[in-house]
């Protein structure tokens, strides 16, 4: 599959919601040159559009979407543990959400801790970065990426101290019959953790 010419992205133009152009379905892949995880840069993400990349467990899954009625839901994929990797989609879970119909949905990557007993400083030491794309008449547009850490919130009046792990990837987007939705969680940079990448759909309440 090749690039659209400049003068052809009169389509994405119409999916409002894209951040970016299209790319290709075989991106060439990207080497690893930090030591560090949460350090590489979107060009890692970029060659998980590609038909090689793996779907299955341990570095991803398929799912396809259920329309709740009347609410949202999570239409995702969790790593059974933290050794997803392959060559076509170098320390990243990925999980192809299918059966969108052109609805829209929103992108999600969220980090599983090993353990429910989180501290702040564990917190804000947990890496989370991801890449969502959204698939359209033979091309993969992308729809963002994120890259950052836990967020710690401080416990309120009816509510305990808590650390946030899932974050949102670009604002979403509508017209594509399918979403790849890529991740990577890692205790201080390094240790891959456990992660959970998918679309939120849904129209909310009635």
């Amino acid at each position: 599959m090749r690039f659209i010419p400049a003068a052809a992205v009169v389509f994405a133009a119409s999916l409002a919601t894209a951040c970016g152009g299209p790319l290709e379905e075989e991106a060439p892949g990207a080497e690893v040159v930090d030591e560090s995880l949460a350090s590489q840069e979107q060009g890692v993400d970029e060659s998980c559009v590609g038909s090689s990349v793996v779907l299955a467990q341990p570095d991803g899954a398929s799912v396809a979407a259920v329309f709740p009625h009347c609410s949202y839901a999570d239409a995702a994929a969790a790593s059974n543990d933290g050794t997803y990797d392959q060559p076509s989609c170098a320390h990243r879970f990925v999980t192809e959400v299918t059966g969108l119909a052109g609805n829209y949905a929103q992108p999600f990557v969220e980090v599983i801790p090993a353990s429910s007993n989180v501290t702040e400083s564990a917190c804000k030491g947990l890496a989370i970065a991801g890449a969502a794309f959204g698939y359209a008449n033979g091309y993969w547009y992308s729809l963002g990426s994120v890259s950052t850490t836990g967020t710690w919130y401080p416990a309120g009046p009816f509510f305990p101290a808590f650390c946030g792990l899932r974050v949102n990837i670009g604002s979403g987007g509508s017209g594509y019959s399918k979403m790849r939705v890529t991740g990577l969680g890692a205790a201080l940079g390094v240790f891959k953790a456990r992660v959970r990448t998918g679309v939120r759909i849904g129209n909310g309440p009635c």
